[in-house]
């Protein structure tokens, strides 16, 4: 009795496993999606109770690249099957329609999706960044996680960054990403037109905060309040360490106290500079009674001492 169930349960698994290959009709699906790197038998049928998982796992070509699709007709298919399953092609009844799409399916990031990964990232922590060039990033489908990983230092005016972009926990791709640093900076402007000559006064400046350090920047306010422009200004314009200057010692049409000395005897006299002087500067000067003119070294504010 015992061999006789045997047989019978023998039987009808042989024939349960036939089923899989004889008389079935296999219809393809007239658009596939595909989430890995290949395309097996399992992805393109409609239906795949009858059909044995060792043949639903058969690779039959490589995927379209992410995010891109290919078209079969239903010709190539078919070829195709009977080359790979010629068993399954002849056992079975195959209904095919006259293309079939393969869509490879996948994820795909944005630059401004990328530049928010990065924002986020504790290494940038405190900058303010601004992205030179961001491409799109295509990536299968799964759960995303992306790693930032600075190749350069924080403190360049431009920073490259790698991102690492894992799909599912494994990695998938990497790609450098570069960077402008932003630092803001105060500057001062003028405030009105700054006529070049003029001694600049608190009120003809103003504060203004521009995005990096620019060349010649002037740090404090106090290193122009006393100055002299060297060139005129106008409204808005940056005021840098080249557009401004001391001012004179001695200034032209002014009266100095001229020194003159004879042995040990030191003689002063007041006279009118003919032209503005620094310190050590020679400048011609003139005897506002005789008219005589003389030269002289400027000496301080205000003073020079006049040639033999």
């Amino acid at each position: 009795m015992k061999v006789y169930v045997l047989t019978v349960f023998l039987l009808i698994l042989c024939v349960f496993s036939f089923s899989y290959l004889l008389g079935a009709t296999l219809t393809l699906k007239p658009e596939v999606s595909v989430s890995g790197e290949k395309v097996y038998l399992k992805d393109i049928l409609q239906d795949t109770s009858s059909i044995s998982q060792n043949f639903l796992q058969e690779e039959l070509f490589p995927a379209p690249p992410l995010g891109n699709s290919f078209t079969y007709s239903s010709g190539y298919i078919k070829q195709l099957l009977l080359a790979k399953l010629p068993a399954l092609v002849k056992n079975n009844e195959i209904i095919l329609p006259d293309k079939v799409k393969f869509i490879r399916t996948s994820q795909t990031l944005t630059p401004d999706e990328i530049f928010e990964f990065i924002k986020k990232d504790p290494t940038l922590e405190g900058l303010e960044i601004a992205p030179m060039s961001m491409p799109k990033v295509v990536l299968p489908e799964g759960d995303l996680r992306v790693e930032v990983k600075p190749l350069s230092s924080t403190n360049s005016k431009i920073i490259v960054v790698k991102l690492v972009f894992y799909v599912n926990n494994i990695l998938v791709k990497t790609t450098p990403i570069s960077l402008k640093v932003v630092r803001k900076v105060t500057v001062y402007v003028a405030k009105l037109h700054i006529p070049r000559g003029t001694l600049i006064t608190e009120d003809l400046i103003a504060e203004k905060v521009v995005d990096n350090e620019t060349p010649s920047r002037i740090k404090t306010k106090e290193e122009i309040i006393g100055k002299i422009s060297t060139r005129e200004l106008y409204p808005g314009q940056t005021i840098t360490s080249s557009s401004i200057a001391e001012p004179p010692l001695v200034k032209k049409n002014e009266e100095v106290e001229a020194i003159q000395r004879v042995g040990p005897l030191t003689l002063s006299v007041i006279l009118v500079a003919l032209q503005d002087g620094y310190l050590g500067q020679a400048i011609r000067l003139k005897n506002p009674v005789s008219f005589r003119e003389v030269r002289g070294t400027v000496t301080e504010k205000g003073k020079v001492e006049v040639f033999r």
